[in-house]
């Protein structure tokens, strides 16, 4: 007897993979993820068929031995980042002080999704203006994030900076040439600026869009009153 195929939504298979529902609908496009369609046009992803993909994904042969260098030199940039974020006393900063244990993990959500389109920006050159677009929408994730919370963008700001000084001074590592070839380290400095600065733009976008919103709301109930 055949089983069951077990059907995900577009977020809930890029829940279970780990990345930003935008990468999983781009490696769909590409045929990457196998992928379906509802009657009504709607994405659906078979669970199996995912756990399969995660499989060959984390085979050492995956990846040819430059992009798994930049990979894994991104993935102990990540650690030491994490390391330094434990180390600053974080509770004296008024952005981290703002969130709860649910909006914490929130950021630490969005920073795995930061990773993954850092990684693919670095190692597929080929796919780094739809990997820009992704870093826009993800920097409006933190935005939304942040507004959930009441917190300012300025603190936004602050915390996004704070994470990204740290992250880029992890890669000055005295080893890095030894580790990794044709992705040097400035290489991949100047690459990761470029992603953190859209993901930037896209953190002051959503905070202009919140005002913009705001602003009709008040104009609504002024006209509403006259």
């Amino acid at each position: 007897m055949e089983k069951e195929r077990r059907w995900l939504t577009l977020s809930a298979a890029s829940k279970l993979l780990g990345v930003h529902p935008a990468t999983l609908r781009q490696w769909a496009d590409a045929g990457q993820v196998p992928s379906y369609r509802t009657p009504g046009g709607h994405r659906r992803f078979d669970a199996d068929e995912l756990r399969a993909f995660l499989l060959r994904a984390s085979t050492p042969a995956a990846q040819p031995d430059d992009a798994r260098q930049a990979t894994a030199l991104l993935e102990s940039a990540l650690i030491q980042t994490r390391s330094e974020l434990r180390r600053a006393r974080l509770d004296e900063k008024a952005w981290y002080s703002a969130f709860d244990d649910t909006g914490r993990k929130r950021q630490r959500d969005l920073g795995r999704q930061l990773f993954e389109i850092a990684a693919q920006f670095i190692t597929v050159p080929q796919q780094r203006e739809a990997l820009l677009a992704q870093g826009r929408e993800l920097g409006r994730a933190y935005a939304a994030s942040s507004l959930e919370y009441d917190i300012s963008l300025l603190e936004t700001v602050r915390a996004f900076q704070f994470f990204r000084y740290n992250m880029l001074q992890a890669l000055t590592v005295e080893d890095i040439d030894a580790r990794i070839s044709v992705y040097d380290e400035a290489d991949i400095g100047r690459n990761l600026d470029i992603l953190l600065n859209e993901i930037l733009y896209g953190i002051i976008d959503g905070y202009e869009h919140e005002l913009l919103d705001e602003k009709a709301q008040i104009e609504e109930v002024k006209a509403d009153c006259a």
